[in-house]
């Protein structure tokens, strides 16, 4: 899937005009089927679809597991889950293990994750998010950033990877929604080279989530929970 296009733009630089190709990133719709029902539609770099649909219905209650998927295809700008029944899981337990990491790494990782996002070097125009231990195991990028968490989400599900051994790295500001969909993921360390809000922080302290903010180059602010930063 290429999830950028060609186009010819005037550039103007101290009031002189000029010609030259440009990169622009794709957004295509994306319609979400859940046990025949249309359950949304969004748009989409268009990328890793059957991910992002994996793990925007785990953000959303509807699953909990690979063993929930009875099938899952995709076609077009259609991805079709079948999934068992599910009763609602309630509140979510407070997270009270995960990784803990040291300050040297926490940089390590967020130099590594500017780095990575080619796709924004040339466009300017997507998100990024990433899970990582050690070093960075799963970059994704696109328009929106909920989208890339979702993905992650999407991997860890159709994976099995196991959260609490993971960090999850986000080029956005941290809303609540991001900390809700961490929280329901079972990560405990959340950082963002961008701000949190204040609910999010409220959010995260009840929730046993670390939130770390404008993590760049030599720095970063710890919000909350900062025992998994080993200072």
């Amino acid at each position: 899937m290429n999830l950028k296009t060609k186009r010819q733009v005037v550039t103007v630089t101290s009031g002189q005009a000029g010609e030259r190709t440009d990169l622009l990133a794709t957004e295509r719709p994306l319609t979400i089927i859940v046990n025949g029902r249309q359950y949304i539609s969004l748009f989409s770099s268009g990328g890793y679809v059957e991910e992002l649909a994996v793990g925007y219905a785990f953000n959303q209650g509807l699953l909990a597991s690979r063993e929930d998927i009875r099938s899952l295809s995709v076609c077009g700008d259609r991805a079709v889950l079948d999934l068992a029944a599910k009763p609602g899981s309630g509140t979510l337990p407070r997270i009270t293990a995960g990784i803990k990491l040291p300050p040297a790494q926490i940089t390590r990782l967020m130099t590594e994750f500017s780095s990575a996002s080619v796709l924004f070097q040339e466009t300017g125009a997507v998100h990024s998010a990433a899970l990582a231990g050690e070093t960075i195991l799963v970059f994704r990028e696109d328009i929106s950033r909920h989208n890339t968490i979702d993905m992650l989400a999407g991997t860890i599900i159709l994976q099995g990877l196991n959260p609490e051994s993971l960090c999850l790295l986000t080029s956005g500001r941290i809303s609540s929604e991001v900390v809700s969909k961490c929280h329901r993921m079972g990560i405990g360390l959340l950082i963002s080279r961008s701000a949190p809000t204040a609910l999010a922080v409220e959010l995260a302290a009840e929730a046993g989530i670390t939130v770390i903010g404008f993590a760049r180059e030599q720095r970063f602010n710890i919000y909350c929970n900062r025992w998994r930063v080993e200072i």
